[in-house]
């Protein structure tokens, strides 16, 4: 593991000491060296700072960053091969040949700050896609960054919570980039760097994810297939290395390329860790998590995972994630992210992001509709109903919106359902969960609106694709996994989104990801003679939801007396009416649906959380217009 902070004290001060406890919570990242240069002082596990007789003005580097690109870096500055030298040495060197511009020839994972003695400047950056975290604090004296939020508010920064912040966890999506649950803590958002001087903080984007051209069609397996082998090769360098396993299609594909690349190197395959659930009704990824075993002759490790309870640990990993977050099944993970850390395994190779970078390719629908090409749109979306086991016309019925005269009868049929014969569909359990005056305020509904997927007939599937990619949801689910693995002593490294895989896969025209019925059908294609056949056609997926489920209703008389109990420390919040007619459906099962489901769960959390911090109840409360 690695990870970074920086402190700049913009008003001239020297950089004498650090504030409060603040760098020993990064202790458990193995942070363990400081650099200090007048106004600024700087702490990393990987840092690059100055020898004290160079004649050179000083460059500090810290960083937490993971190259891919290391031998072209060094080919372009001219360099020999260090096999040791550190990542932040390499940004110091892009940084004094080429300024600012440095990012440009960045590939991997990174964020880190680097100290221009001569400028008086402090420059940072985000990756890509945001697998890094980069937090920070900024007032006119003093900025402060780092890799977790549990670093700054430990350095004295302000835990008065942001209203958009917490409204949003209260609907259930982050909905940007750049806020925090905290007022006084933004996030640097993937794709931007950062420029910090004495009167000024300045951010701007340094690249963004565009459509490319495709190689020719023929060559689209083997491209993607040399792509992916080149990202699973990238992070297998630790030889304490694990691989994720599941049974499913993306943490196979990545688990079988591991194995074919371990067997030409001469290597012995890797561990891999797996949760089974062979006592809970449905799961069926059993025998495709079987097969890959026997095939890939991997040292298996399985963590029996059916009482699994979404609420264990609650108080852990409210502390472990610095407050409120959103993932409904990261107490599922975070058990196997200790399990690996107990049995020596520092990373993991993860099969997160596969069906975001591949995506499923359901734009096609939509495109094939507008040309009109209904016997492929329904062959194709046969293929996807028996993905979520519904029916075909389930699937085709709204692109059929492109046949003028349905397309009518559907507009006359709305016009005649709106009447005040209609009937209330009741709350939606996401933006009507939060309170309403907290709801005024931050004009949730907009907020939330601006990033829902698209319903429109006549998105394509590039189109949908980039929407999916560049979401605000994509770096938040990366900072959630990085403080969860990160407790556990682990580093999580995540192939699918390799940046040149990730433009690869942008760039190809929806044929290329759904195909015969097959979503994800370029992986599908470049895995054939790698993966087992039965596992490279699956179509179906386990539902964690029913077990979700279960869990959360053994604590529905717990949540009802919570809300009871804490009404008044809740009620600036939550919509206290909705929020008990969300706790009654954990009776219904099924019927109930998932939204009063997860948003049962963000209750129980919200009630813990200000529970836990009753101390600092005023100042908390004041943020959203109460006051104690």
């Amino acid at each position: 593991m690695t990870a970074f902070a920086a402190l700049f004290h913009r008003d001239g001060r020297p950089a004498d000491r650090w504030p409060n406890s603040g760098l020993a919570s990064l202790r458990q990242r193995g942070v363990s060296h400081v650099a200090r240069n007048g106004p600024v002082m700087l702490a990393g596990t990987d840092m690059e700072a100055p020898y004290p007789d160079t004649a050179r003005p000083v460059l500090i580097v810290a960083a937490d960053v993971r190259l891919d690109n290391r031998t072209e870096i060094e080919s372009r500055l001219g360099l020999p091969p260090y096999p040791h030298l550190p990542d932040a040495s390499l940004i110091a060197a892009l940084y004094d040949r080429y300024g600012q511009d440095c990012t440009a020839y960045l590939l991997g994972d990174f964020a880190f700050l680097l100290w221009d003695e001569k400028e008086r400047t402090l420059f940072g950056a985000r990756d890509h896609s945001g697998v890094r975290p980069f937090y920070y604090h900024s007032t006119p004296r003093l900025f402060m960054a780092a890799t977790t939020i549990g670093t700054l508010l430990q350095s004295g920064v302000s835990p008065a919570i942001d209203d958009a912040g917490i409204a949003d966890f209260v609907a259930g999506a982050v909905a940007d980039t750049t806020s925090t649950l905290y007022r006084h803590i933004r996030r640097l958002p993937p794709g931007h760097n950062i420029l910090v001087t004495e009167g000024d903080v300045r951010i701007q984007r340094y690249w963004e994810l565009t459509p490319q051209a495709p190689p020719p069609e023929k060559d689209w397996t083997d491209h993607f297939r040399h792509l992916f082998e080149q990202a699973v090769a990238c992070r297998m360098a630790d030889a304490s290395t694990g691989v994720l396993l599941s049974g499913g299609l993306n943490s196979s594909s990545i688990a079988m390329t591991a194995s074919r690349i371990g067997e030409a190197h001469d290597r012995p395959p890797l561990p891999s860790l797996s949760m089974t659930f062979d006592a809970t009704p449905g799961w069926s990824d059993g025998p495709f998590l079987q097969s890959v075993v026997q095939a890939g002759r991997f040292p298996a490790q399985y963590l029996p995972s059916d009482d699994h309870d979404p609420l264990r640990d609650i108080d852990t990993t409210l502390d472990e994630q610095a407050g409120l977050y959103l993932a409904y099944n990261h107490g599922a993970s975070r058990r196997l992210y200790h399990h690996a850390g107990r049995a020596g395994i520092t990373s993991l190779l993860d099969g997160h992001g596969g069906d975001e970078v591949v995506s499923h390719g359901f734009g096609r629908l939509n495109e094939l509709a507008m040309a009109h090409r209904w016997a492929s749109l329904w062959r194709e979306s046969n293929g996807v109903a028996r993905l979520f086991g519904g029916s075909t016309w389930h699937v085709a019925a709204p692109h059929l919106d492109h046949v003028m005269a349905i397309r009518k009868i559907r507009q006359r049929w709305r016009r005649m359902s709106g009447s005040s014969l209609a009937v209330s569909p009741g709350p939606d359990f996401t933006t009507a969960l939060v309170a309403p005056d907290l709801a005024r305020r931050t004009a949730i509904r907009a907020r939330q609106e601006a990033i829902a997927p698209s319903r429109s007939a006549y998105q394509t599937e590039q189109q949908r694709h980039l929407a999916i990619l560049t979401g605000p949801h994509q770096p938040y689910a990366f900072e959630i996994l990085d403080r969860a693995a990160a407790a556990a002593g682990i580093e999580l490294l995540f192939p699918f989104y390799d940046r040149r895989l990730v433009d690869f896969c942008l760039s190809l025209p929806s044929n290329a990801k759904l195909a015969k019925g097959y979503p994800r059908a370029i992986l599908r294609d470049a895995m054939a003679g790698t993966l087992p056949e039965p596992v490279r056609l699956r179509r179906d997926k386990f539902d964690f939801t029913g077990q979700f489920r279960a869990g959360m209703a053994r604590h529905r008389t717990h949540l009802q007396s919570v809300l009871d109990g804490q009404a008044d420390m809740l009620a600036p919040y939550l919509d206290l009416s909705v929020a008990r007619a969300a706790i009654a459906r954990l009776d219904q099962g099924d019927a109930g649906g998932t939204t009063p489901l997860f948003a049962a769960w963000r209750i129980a959390l919200l009630g813990r959380w200000l529970a836990r911090s009753a101390d600092s109840i005023p100042e908390t409360v004041s943020a959203c217009g109460r006051t104690r």
